[in-house]
């Protein structure tokens, strides 16, 4: 019988077969090479890079808070990080103990830290974050396994608490939470940059080995308006007379009359802990919102001026009380029926009078200067939280409230919308919006100035300056004088406003009345260069103490000299000054 040649199970078939499959193979091995070779080699590189480096992320320099002058209000020191891998500490107990000697560790963190190293169920804990650089020196010198140290600036206010309301926080991790800080986050924030270091089986560090792979970009400096000695003496000079009158808290407010830059923006409080007077973390000039008194009558009487429905010496009967709606509104004091000018009703801060003068416009014409003098809507600050008070349209005011808009309750505004309202009168009629950044400064030193404050006319240069007189009458001979400054004549108005409170009254749960007391004034009289609003929150009801004139007006004649001292103020050579004193 004939075999073929290739039958099934002859050994040539067998070999030529076992041929083609060892071939095969190696096609599969050289194209698996040249794929390896070529297109996925950048992948494999970089998967085997990141087997033996670790990248490290390097934070930006946050950049720097100036006052006007270049005095630092906030900044960045150098700091360190304490962290620990629990899985690469050979020695628990006394890696724990080290830390808590040079950090100062107390029994209750350096147990929680014990603990982590114990179970080495983390790959990382914080230790102690932000610490003073010296210290992280230290715990980097002892060269702790698993402990590293790494830095991490820590922001600071260089004067302390100075500026404070207005500069705001950062958190832990350098992110602005509050003022200035959160508004201005993403400029002052900078660019991270990356920094890799090789390391061996285990995950620990090969020393020498860190280069900077992509280096930070430090955030833009910002400068603001503010002068630091200014704000420092209007918040020394409110906890003083806080705490001389018991009163919950206060505001002070100075501008560039012209310019409306702000030169110092304060707030204190009487803490519910401690009972001490403080500088507020809130910029309450801002934030909050209350009825302004008296000194809304400035608007209502320029504006009746603007009008040409009165002069300052229109006269007017006004009786010390008079029935409005279902209300009897009154006089602070009780007197016969009496003849008064403009004048006279402006200098007297009667609320009879200027009802009288506010009914010579229309509701709307009142209510359209209201806003012209920046009421009811927000300051172009656009503060974190700013608030744009209460001014209801004239169409939705009702009862008394109707009339009681024309000198300050039944509405609202903030401390910074009453300076920049009452600085148009001493602008000379023009409206300049609130400023408080000047400008900025980039990484390599350039400085990018702000866009002047935005303006708009309110009412004439005459009726700016008909006020401006009788306002400076106010101080000399009427509900102010005890904002009177030496050398200098100042013109201002005092405002006794009224808090609701929560129950929907003016009286809290005791049936006392609760006071939100003002005084908004400028000088030189003649030529204004400073507008400085100080107001005290609920100064005591059954005092002398809770009127503007003598809760605020003294803290007006207090800081004056120190701004003229540091603006270089000089009051004109030919003033007649009305007997400060």
């Amino acid at each position: 019988m004939n075999v073929t040649r290739f039958s099934a199970g002859s050994p040539r078939r067998r070999l030529i077969v076992v041929l083609l499959v060892v071939l095969a193979a190696l096609v599969a091995v050289l194209v698996r090479v040249g794929s390896i070779q070529t297109t996925q080699a950048e992948e494999l590189r970089v998967e085997g890079a990141r087997q033996w480096t670790r990248t490290t992320n390097i934070p930006a320099s946050r950049g720097t808070i100036f006052d006007r002058n270049g005095e630092e209000l906030a900044m960045s020191v150098p700091a360190s990080t304490v962290s620990v891998n629990p899985r690469l500490v050979d020695d628990p107990h006394t890696t724990a103990a080290m830390l808590q000697a040079v950090l100062g560790l107390d029994q209750a963190r350096h147990d929680s830290i014990l603990a982590e190293l114990i179970t080495r169920e983390r790959g990382f804990v914080y230790v102690a974050r932000q610490v003073d650089d010296a210290l992280g020196e230290q715990i980097a010198s002892l060269r702790l396994s698993g402990v590293d140290v790494v830095r991490e600036d820590r922001r600071i206010l260089p004067g302390g608490n100075t500026g404070r309301s207005v500069i705001g926080r950062t958190d832990v991790d350098g992110v602005g939470s509050a003022g200035i800080e959160l508004q201005y986050d993403e400029l002052l924030t900078g660019r991270s940059g990356e920094m890799t270091r090789e390391v061996a089986p285990g995950g620990r560090s090969i020393p020498g080995t860190e280069s900077v792979a992509l280096r930070p970009v430090p955030g833009d400096d910002l400068i603001l308006t503010l002068d630091r000695s200014i704000q420092f003496a209007c918040e020394e000079a409110l906890i003083e007379r806080v705490t001389d009158i018991a009163a919950r808290g206060g505001t002070c407010i100075v501008m560039e009359s012209a310019t409306g830059e702000v030169l110092a923006m304060a707030s204190v409080r009487r803490s519910d802990q401690t009972g001490s007077v403080e500088i507020t973390s809130g910029n309450f000039a801002a934030v909050d919102a209350d009825e302004p008194g008296s000194v809304a009558k400035v608007i209502t009487i320029a504006a009746a001026l603007n009008e040409g429905v009165v002069t300052t010496d229109s006269g007017f009967t006004v009786p010390w009380r008079e029935q409005y709606y279902d209300d009897l509104l009154s006089d602070a004091w009780q007197h016969p029926d009496e003849w008064m000018t403009v004048e006279e009703i402006m200098v007297t801060s009667s609320n009879i009078g200027t009802i009288k003068i506010w009914e010579r416009m229309t509701r709307e014409t009142h209510w359209n200067y209201m806003r012209s003098f920046g009421l009811g809507e927000k300051t172009a600050l656009d503060f974190p939280g700013e608030s744009a008070g209460i001014l209801k349209h004239w169409t939705d005011l009702w009862g008394s409230e109707r009339v009681t808009v024309s000198y300050g309750q039944g509405m609202a505004s903030t401390s910074i919308q009453l300076a920049a309202a009452v600085n148009v009168i001493a602008n000379d009629g023009i409206y300049v919006a609130p400023k408080l950044v000047s400008g900025t400064v980039g990484p390599t030193g350039e400085i990018s100035e702000s866009a002047p404050s935005a303006t708009h006319s309110v009412v004439s240069p005459e009726a700016a300056r008909d006020t401006q007189r009788l306002l400076a009458e106010v101080v000399c001979r009427g509900t102010a004088k005890t904002a009177q400054v030496e050398g200098f004549n100042v013109a201002g108005k005092t405002g006794t406003g009224l808090k609701a409170q929560p129950n929907g009254t003016y009286l809290d749960d005791q049936g006392r009345r609760v006071y939100y007391s003002s005084f908004v004034g400028f000088f030189p009289a003649e030529n204004p260069e400073v507008t400085l609003l100080v107001s005290i929150d609920e100064p005591p009801a059954d005092s002398g103490d809770r009127f503007g004139g003598t809760a605020a007006g003294p803290v007006f004649g207090a800081l004056a000299p120190t701004i003229v001292h540091e603006r270089g103020i000089q009051p004109p050579a030919d003033a007649t000054v009305c007997g400060a004193g």
